[in-house]
């Protein structure tokens, strides 16, 4: 924590949680943000593993906990848990979105508020309010506009978005399940003449990908005497990834050609990377066509039953 004197919990935010077999880590970040909201809500995205015992800790602590009868995506989740949020807390400005395994700052929720509020009286429309850092890498600022740091695509974890935003833009689009929903609802918003604020001071903990250490014929690469470590991420995710990059260039890329020309190569150049050094190219590579061949046939929601089974390959 940044400070000792934690302020008191923000009568504006209420907090979500979207959890797929979760931790014992939970029920502490229940905890800190029960000392910052109104309140807690925990969506459970159908987990296969028995978390019975760390939810009812949870609920014990003081937080709702909703449980969706099976894993249905990151988006329909936090849909569900910030109507469910908004609805037990009339008053409520404010939801913050989180992830099971972000960690915030004690005073996250106020420089998050005390940030919409200056940006506001600055005459800056805003739709979202988003952290200055994310797992200590700074993120992308657009422009400074009337003294506000104005950002550019965040992650989901750690937004504040406003009732006011969540009526009128809509919730999340559950058909993308995973990956690319936080920049499909920036690119939204950004068409809807909504900015993007970043909170000056705030710190996201957040897991950006799992490392690996790439190989050449069986060795480990090695550059200036050192093992080399790359990010990717689990390797379900890259038919999301590739499925995603084409549904959101066939929603955006007219209006915003240069950006989807600039997000497609960077794309294609990691997945050249993952599939040149990763042990398992082959599973990734089946993995990304599938998922293009999905996007191009518009398929949306959860992967089919015959991709999964290349995932256990």
């Amino acid at each position: 924590m940044h400070r000792t004197d934690r302020p008191a919990p923000s009568t504006r935010v209420v907090a979500v949680i979207s959890a797929f077999n979760p931790g014992p880590a939970l029920l502490d970040a229940c905890t800190s943000l029960l000392s910052q909201t109104m309140s807690v809500t925990i969506v459970d995205d159908g987990s296969t593993a028995d978390v019975t015992e760390i939810l009812d800790a949870c609920a014990a602590a003081g937080c709702q906990v909703v449980l969706l009868g099976q894993n249905s995506g990151i988006a329909a989740a936090l849909n569900a848990g910030v109507d469910t949020a908004f609805d037990s807390e009339p008053g409520a400005e404010f939801v913050l979105t989180l992830d099971q395994d972000s960690t915030l700052q004690g005073d996250y929720v106020e420089r998050a508020v005390a940030a919409y509020d200056a940006a506001t009286t600055a005459g800056v429309r805003v739709g979202l309010v988003a952290p200055h850092s994310v797992e200590g890498l700074p993120s992308r600022v657009a422009e400074v506009r009337n003294g506000v740091v104005l950002g550019l695509e965040p992650i989901q974890s750690g937004l504040v978005i406003p009732r006011s935003v969540w009526r009128d833009a809509g919730p999340f689009r559950a058909g993308l399940f995973i990956d690319s929903v936080d920049t499909e609802y920036f690119m939204r918003l950004t068409d809807a003449g909504f900015e993007t604020v970043l909170a000056a001071g705030t710190h996201l903990g957040h897991s950006l990908g799992g490392r690996f250490h790439p190989t050449i014929f069986g060795r480990r690469l090695r550059l200036g005497g050192r093992d080399v470590s790359l990010v990717r991420s689990a390797p379900f995710r890259y038919y999301y990834l590739a499925r995603n990059r084409v549904l959101m260039n066939r929603a955006f890329g007219a209006r915003h050609r240069a950006w989807s020309v600039r997000e497609t190569a960077l794309d294609a150049r990691h997945f050249a990377i993952v599939l040149a050094l990763s042990p398992n190219r082959l599973t990734l590579a089946r993995l990304l066509v599938a998922g293009w061949r999905d996007g191009v046939r518009g398929r949306q929601g959860r992967m089919p039953a015959s991709v999964e089974q290349i995932t256990r390959a």
